[in-house]
């Protein structure tokens, strides 16, 4: 008999530009730099890790010989972190009760009381408060440079500006992973899944 494997939640963090995309039906994919990123030997795509074994999903892009461990997998959810606003009210309540996200917001100090807001990092977003979840539909691995004009719209963004380019490179760049590193991303096709 074989056994099922169980659905999985996990958070990911989306910028503010992107929160709204998914919100307007825009974005359905996101990408995310493979880590390790492989390395070429004998004309093969390896990684450092070295092989795979039972219990692991194996990855493989047809033409490079590539596995590697699946972090993403299709049926699991994704639990969405963005910047958000919190204020207190003078009462110790529901934490949900006193969050305005970021990406809403619009003049910030309009929608407030006189306390001053404070802007917090998604890093910091407690499930409790995510508005948005996510349902994996399918998962690869390519080379970043290989998107092809409808997965740029996929991603939210029109192909015809390089708007796609500049925002990877704000998010990857100072970490290595520049549009010109044409490094492997794992490409998450997603919809949203109304709760």
């Amino acid at each position: 008999m074989e056994k099922r494997r169980t659905m999985k939640e996990r958070p990911i963090i989306f910028s503010t530009e992107s929160v709204r995309a998914i919100l307007d039906g825009r974005k359905t994919q996101t990408r995310r730099v493979v880590k390790p990123q492989p390395v070429l030997r004998n004309r093969l795509w390896e990684w450092h890790t070295g092989g795979w074994s039972d219990g692991c999903n194996p990855m493989f892009v047809p033409g490079y010989g590539m596995y590697n461990r699946m972090p993403y997998k299709t049926g699991d959810r994704l639990w969405v972190r963005e910047a958000f606003l919190s204020y207190q009210s003078g009462a110790e309540s529901d934490i949900s009760e006193h969050v305005v996200f970021y990406g809403d917001t619009a003049p910030v100090p309009a929608i407030y009381p006189p306390q001053k807001p404070k802007l917090t990092s998604p890093m910091f977003m407690p499930r409790l408060v995510s508005r948005l979840t996510l349902k994996i539909t399918n998962v690869r691995c390519e080379r970043l440079c290989t998107i092809l004009p409808e997965d740029v719209r996929a991603e939210g963004y029109d192909w015809s500006d390089r708007s796609f380019i500049e925002a990877w490179d704000k998010l990857n760049a100072k970490r290595g992973f520049g549009w010109d590193t044409n490094c492997w991303v794992w490409v998450i096709e997603f919809k949203r899944v109304e709760e």
